[in-house]
């Protein structure tokens, strides 16, 4: 899907992906000891929701399964632990490719993904071990160069659709880095 294809009515028709977060637990309970902080999020102009993207990973900080990094939705509107899975009608716009290569790094194991919205642009999803617990970070290609993923915002246009996408990161050389996406 391309970014001027998110309009309101292509988010809104399908049903429940059916596929449960790993990072995320349902409300009141906490995320296992294995599993990494969520890897990148997106932000939207119409309410505090994000969109996050979490890895399933083993007591060694492995990526498990065949497509480890999923997106589910943390519901900041209804409560700081609120979680949900996306929906169908959300994919298009929110969901990863069906794609996912996993490697095995010198500090730990990286997995390329792709938005199904941006399918031309790889996010590299960097897993490690850091004050004895799994962590992950993601990086791609802003202006250019590689940079860690610190923000993507979503601004919508009135009454459906994408206005821009600003993705905001940081550069190996530790300097901001900003790319806007526009229609």
């Amino acid at each position: 899907m391309r970014l001027k294809d998110w309009t309101l009515p292509g988010l809104c028709l399908g049903l429940l992906s059916g596929q449960a977060p790993a990072l995320a637990e349902p409300a009141g309970q906490a995320a296992p000891a294995r599993a990494a902080d969520s890897a990148f999020f997106i932000t939207r102009s119409t309410n505090r929701n994000q969109v996050h993207y979490g890895i399933r990973l083993d007591g060694d900080c492995k990526p498990q399964g065949a497509q480890p990094v999923h997106a589910y939705w943390r519901m900041l509107e209804k409560g700081e632990t609120a979680v949900e899975p996306l929906l169908g009608r959300e994919l298009p716009a929110y969901g990863l490719g069906d794609v996912q290569q996993v490697e095995s790094t010198p500090k730990g194991w990286k997995v390329h993904v792709r938005l199904r919205a941006w399918p031309e642009r790889v996010i590299g999803v960097d897993v490690f071990r850091e004050n004895g617990r799994c962590a992950a970070r993601a990086w791609t290609q802003l202006e250019g160069r590689p940079a860690q993923i610190d923000r993507i915002f979503v601004k919508t246009a009135w009454p459906t659709g994408v206005s821009y996408v600003l993705l905001s990161g940081t550069g190996a050389d530790g300097r901001s880095v900003k790319e806007v996406i526009r229609r």
